[in-house]
C-alpha cells in the first residue's frame, strides 16, 4: 500500500476534532435549553443566564449583577429579586462595595430568628405596588414582634435609596444592637433615602429610629402601628423632612437634639415626646424651628428647649407644653430658656403646664436668662395660659415682665417673680 503524506494525516486528524468538538457543543446546548425549559425554578429566573447542572440563577460577569430569587452570601454585586419571588433569608446581608439592591413588586423575604440587612455603601430600591407591596416578615410559622432585628442604612447609603410600597413586620430584635423596624443612622449627607406608602408594624421596639443628620429626601404616606416602644425614635431636624399623609398609632419621640436649620414638623396625630433637651441656634445662620398648630409636647423629666444662645428662634402656635410623666405634677420639665439671640420668636395661644424643674438653672415656665425682658427684641410671647406650674409662669432678672404680663394668663400662680 502506498504511504500518506505526514501533512495528509495531519489535515485528516485536524477535521475530527473540530468535528468532535461541535458535536459536544450542539450537545452542551441541548442540554442547556433542556434544563431552562424543565426546571421547577422560579419563572423569573429562567430569563437569567442559566447553569445547566442546577438550574439557579447566575451572575453576568461583565456586569457583576444577578437576577433570580436566592438569597446572596454577601452584599458585594448589584441583585434583584424578580416579581412575586419568595424567599427565606437564612443568615444576615451587608450591601457594600456601591451594590445596588433591588425589590420588584410582589416580593416576599421571611428572616430567621434574629437575622438583619444593612445597606451600608450602596443602595436598596424597593418596588413594591398597591396591589403587590414588597414585605419583610419573619420565617416563623408563629410569628411575634422581635422574630428578626430588621433594616438599616449606614452613613455611606447612596443617593437614590428608594423604597416604596414595603411592608416591614415582626422586627425588633436586639441582636446586633438593633433598635426597630428601620434604622437610619447619622448621615454625611441628609436627604439620601425616600420612604413611601409603607407600613412598619408590630416592631418589639420602635418602628423607625433615625439619627443626625437622617432626613429624608421624601417621606410621605408611610403608616406606623402597634410598634411597642414607639411610631419614631428621632432627631428634631429629622421630623421637618417628614412630608404629609403619615399615620401613627404611637407617640413619636425626640433625643436630644441641637436644631441649626430651619426646620419645620408637619401635624401629628400622637403627641410627640421630648426625651431630652432642644437647643436652636447657630454660628452661621440663623435657624427657626417652627412647631405644627395643635402639637402637643410631652416634656420628658427636667427637660427644656434652649433658644438664642446663638441665633436662632422657636415659632409656636396653640401648642401644649406639658409632662410626659404618667402621672403628672408641677415641675415635671423644666422651661424654654429665652436668651439674647432669640430675635424672631413668636409663642402665642399655648398651654403651659407641669412645668418648674429649676434644671439647669431654669426658673420659670419661660426663663428669661440673664437679662431682663426689656432687653428682648423681635420676640412674642402673647395669650399663653401657665398653670400647675412649680415656678412662676416667667422669669426676667430684675423680675419686671412688662409688657408680657398684659395678654398672658395664669392660674393658680404668679405671672412673674417679684424683683
Amino acid at each position: 500500500m502506498r504511504s500518506r503524506s505526514p501533512l495528509v494525516v495531519l489535515g485528516s486528524l485536524a477535521i475530527l476534532v473540530q468535528c468532535d468538538l461541535m458535536k459536544q457543543k450542539a450537545g452542551g446546548d441541548a442540554a442547556a435549553t433542556t434544563a431552562a425549559t424543565t426546571s421547577g425554578g422560579n419563572t423569573a429566573s429562567q430569563t437569567t443566564t442559566t447553569n445547566a447542572a442546577t438550574a439557579e440563577p447566575t451572575s453576568d460577569p461583565s456586569k457583576g449583577a444577578t437576577v433570580g430569587c436566592v438569597w446572596p452570601d454577601d452584599g458585594r454585586k448589584d441583585v434583584t429579586f424578580t416579581k412575586g419571588c419568595s424567599l427565606v433569608a437564612k443568615h444576615n446581608l451587608t450591601m457594600d462595595e456601591g451594590a445596588t439592591l433591588t425589590f420588584e413588586e410582589g416580593v416576599k423575604v421571611s428572616f430567621d430568628t434574629d437575622t438583619y440587612m444593612w445597606v451600608d455603601y450602596g443602595k436598596m430600591v424597593v418596588k413594591g405596588t398597591d396591589a403587590a407591596p414588597v414585605i419583610f416578615t419573619s420565617s416563623n410559622k408563629s410569628p411575634a414582634p422581635g422574630d428578626w432585628a430588621g433594616i438599616g442604612f449606614k452613613e455611606k447609603t447612596s443617593a437614590g435609596t428608594t423604597i416604596d410600597h414595603l411592608i416591614v413586620e415582626y422586627a425588633g430584635s436586639k441582636a446586633a444592637s438593633g433598635v426597630g423596624g428601620i434604622h437610619v443612622e447619622t448621615m454625611r449627607q441628609g436627604g439620601r433615602i425616600s420612604i413611601t406608602n409603607t407600613t412598619v408594624r408590630s416592631s418589639s421596639q420602635f418602628g423607625l429610629v433615625a439619627d443626625d443628620n437622617a432626613t429624608f429626601g421624601k417621606f410621605e404616606n408611610n403608616m406606623f402601628k402597634e410598634n411597642k416602644s414607639g411610631s419614631v425614635r428621632a432627631f428634631a431636624e429629622v421630623l421637618g423632612s417628614f412630608g404629609r399623609g403619615n399615620t401613627f398609632s404611637q407617640p413619636i419621640h425626640v433625643v436630644n437634639s441641637k436644631v441649626d436649620q430651619t426646620t419645620t414638623w408637619p401635624p401629628f396625630d400622637v403627641p410627640v415626646l421630648i426625651d431630652g433637651n432642644i437647643e436652636i441656634a447657630s454660628d452661621s445662620s440663623v435657624p427657626t424651628l417652627t412647631i405644627a398648630d395643635k402639637t402637643i409636647m410631652k416634656m420628658g423629666q427636667d427637660t427644656y428647649f434652649d433658644i438664642g444662645g446663638s441665633p436662632g428662634a422657636l415659632v409656636a402656635k396653640n401648642v401644649t407644653f406639658t409632662s410626659n410623666s404618667p402621672s403628672p405634677s408641677e415641675g415635671d420639665w423644666a422651661t424654654i430658656f429665652i436668651k439674647r439671640k432669640s430675635n424672631g420668636t413668636d409663642i402665642e395661644n399655648c398651654t403651659f403646664e407641669y412645668f418648674g424643674s429649676s434644671s439647669a438653672g431654669a426658673r420659670g415656665g419661660i426663663t428669661l436668662w440673664g437679662m431682663s425682658a426689656t432687653d428682648l427684641k423681635g420676640v412674642k410671647i402673647a395669650n399663653n395660659t401657665f398653670r400647675k406650674g412649680k415656678q412662676d409662669a416667667m422669669h426676667s432678672d430684675d423680675g419686671k415682665c412688662d409688657p408680657y404680663d398684659k395678654t398672658n394668663k395664669v392660674e393658680g400662680i404668679p405671672f412673674c417673680n417679684k424683683p
